[in-house]
């Protein structure tokens, strides 16, 4: 019975070595097959151009290499994840692409962001994206990451603060254009031709949120929240309508 046991053990750990020594084996790649999807395809040119220079047919890979591959590849702005499978000599890279969040407008060009903050395109003037971000600074607000155009940390945590901030106020369906500058925000609301100026403290916000119940909406005029004496020009317009 004993010998048995052994011979079975002896058995399984051969097979084991076997099985081990086929999947950890290089394999060579005769071809690459790129999949992608979550998207229409857009990014394709980008990605391809990313991940060919990688990989050629007749090299041989092993596991370790295909999951520094699968890394890179995941690391691309125009990517949202990737799974990687080599199988009878073929690579199929299956890529989810990424879609815009945002758009920033700077110096003439709409810049398309991604949801990690890198740059996935650049158009020529103004490009039809929702939301879309105006910034005006003395300085770019982006910087270089790996190799990449990424919008700055400091420029992505003003527009989240300008939307959380922004559903305190009445403002209903109304959609302000918002401008990003070195010192604050900007807000223009064309529909009720009101043009809003705050720094980037708390208090300024504050302020502003308060005056906006205060006056039960938005009326035509300008306000300025950045010192401590507001500024309002058109002021009886407000009162008038409060009393």
């Amino acid at each position: 019975m004993k010998k048995l046991i052994t011979l079975f053990l002896l058995i399984t750990a051969i097979v084991g070595i076997i099985v081990y020594g086929f999947t950890t084996a290089p394999q060579k790649i005769k071809q690459v097959k790129l999949e992608i999807s979550g998207g229409n395809g857009i990014w394709k040119p980008q990605i391809s151009q990313q991940i060919f220079p990688l990989v050629k047919p007749g090299e041989s890979v092993d596991p370790e290499e295909l999951e520094y591959l699968k890394e890179t590849i995941n690391a691309l702005p125009w990517v949202k994840s990737c799974e990687i499978a080599l199988k009878n000599g073929t690579l199929i890279v299956r890529i989810v692409e990424s879609n815009p969040s945002i758009g920033i407008f700077f110096a003439g060009n709409t810049y398309l962001i991604g949801d990690d903050g890198f740059v996935l395109d650049r158009k020529s003037g103004l490009y039809p994206i929702n939301p879309l971000y105006y910034y005006k600074g003395k300085t770019s607000p982006f910087t270089m990451e790996n190799g990449f155009i990424k919008l700055k940390n400091i420029i992505e945590m003003e527009i989240s603060l300008v939307k959380e901030r922004l559903k305190s106020l009445k403002i209903g369906e109304l959609k302000p254009e918002i401008t990003i500058t070195d010192i604050g925000i900007n807000l223009i609301f064309p529909e009720t031709k009101t043009i809003v100026y705050l720094d980037n403290s708390g208090n300024s916000w504050n302020n502003f949120i308060k005056f906006d119940k205060l006056v039960n909406g938005l009326v035509s005029g300008i306000y300025d929240f950045r010192f401590s004496n507001l500024l309002i020009r058109g002021r009886s317009q407000c009162l008038n309508k409060k009393s």
